[in-house]
């Protein structure tokens, strides 16, 4: 799947959109404004990130190319060959080391890692490879005997949280499980230990929570739960169509993007009132070149450098929010090219 949209398993819970009369939708032609000029924002910003960096990054390969291939799908143009550059990109950081990463080593940023290349990956619409099998067996070799996935640093929001590796690594596993009838059963396993995890562990905050969501969502736990935890994100947005990332801050475009499709994934309609108000949030506080601006909360563990994106010390939190928003906004928009 190039889209963070439910698959037909997850149609039949049949959550609620009831509610979704007596609030107008935000206005298409702003909104579609507003993903143009996010999309290049993102191609941009991944083009530059690809001339200094040599390895994959969350932040700039695996939202740029799931909002890329999202765009494409609904008939919005997309820089093909930077779309192509960085699949590649993504490819070449991990095909000198496959042996290593089968063995459950050399990925830097280790599960969190793992899981968002995968999850570029999929969205990309790349079709299963050594490399993608390579990923499959270190998440297996990765998983902690209590179901979930270790994270190597606390940068929070984007790294650190268990909640985002559990979810990414379930919906990779789920994605890319080979032909091999052993290695599937490993991943059933896997898949039923992560369940378990997921349904005995406490989210902390909004990142957390909406990738409890997703990771109930991809191992198929009981719809009653699913319907709460959705629910309870429901309840968090602010009144000006906003989620923050913690409890009495102020929201902002990293947790409103990254709820929404959560919600999305749990099978809300992008016509939901709260859905539509948190569109109507994001088209507002874009920047006029196409970014969000999100203040970091992370302590660096590595020198910092300036890849020309906005934000200043900021930007690889702004460009992660910039890619959760524009996919957000772009499932307002019907699917034309699947």
């Amino acid at each position: 799947m190039a889209d963070p949209v439910p698959s037909c398993w997850i149609a039949s819970l049949m959550l609620s959109a009831a509610a979704c009369t007596g609030l107008a939708d935000a206005p298409e032609e702003a909104t579609r404004k507003a993903v143009e000029r996010g999309l290049r924002r993102l191609e941009t910003g991944a083009g530059n990130y690809v001339q200094n960096r040599q390895c994959f990054s969350c932040h700039h390969q695996a939202l740029t190319l799931a909002a890329m291939r999202s765009a494409r799908d609904r008939g919005f143009k997309i820089d093909e060959e930077r779309f192509t550059e960085q699949l590649e990109f993504t490819l070449d950081t991990f095909r000198p080391s496959l042996d290593s990463v089968r063995k459950g080593q050399s990925v830097p940023g280790a599960s969190t890692m793992t899981a968002y290349a995968l999850y570029a990956l999929e969205h990309a619409g790349h079709k299963p490879d050594e490399v993608s099998a390579a990923l499959v067996e270190y998440l297996l070799v990765r998983q902690d005997p209590a179901g979930f996935w270790p994270a190597l640093a606390r940068r929070p929001p984007t790294e650190g949280s268990r909640f985002t590796n559990a979810a990414l690594a379930l919906r990779a596993l789920a994605a890319y499980a080979p032909e091999a009838a052993q290695t599937r059963k490993r991943i059933a396993t896997a898949i039923d230990s992560g369940r378990a995890w997921l349904l005995a562990a406490r989210p902390a905050d909004t990142e957390d929570r909406m990738f409890l969501l997703r990771g109930l969502v991809t191992a198929k736990a009981d719809p009653k739960r699913i319907e709460a935890v959705r629910d309870e994100l429901l309840a968090d947005q602010k009144d000006d169509g906003s989620w923050a990332q913690l409890p009495g801050a102020r929201g902002d475009a990293y947790a409103t993007g990254g709820v929404l499709m959560a919600l999305r994934y749990a099978g809300l309609s992008p016509s939901h009132p709260a859905y539509q108000k948190g569109v109507r949030y994001l088209v507002k506080t874009q920047k006029d070149d196409g970014s969000w601006f999100v203040q970091t909360r992370s302590q660096p563990v590595q020198k910092f450098f300036d890849n020309g994106d906005p934000g200043g010390k900021s930007q690889f939190i702004c460009m992660a929010a910039t890619g959760w928003a524009v996919q957000a906004l772009l499932e307002v928009f019907p699917l034309t090219n699947r």
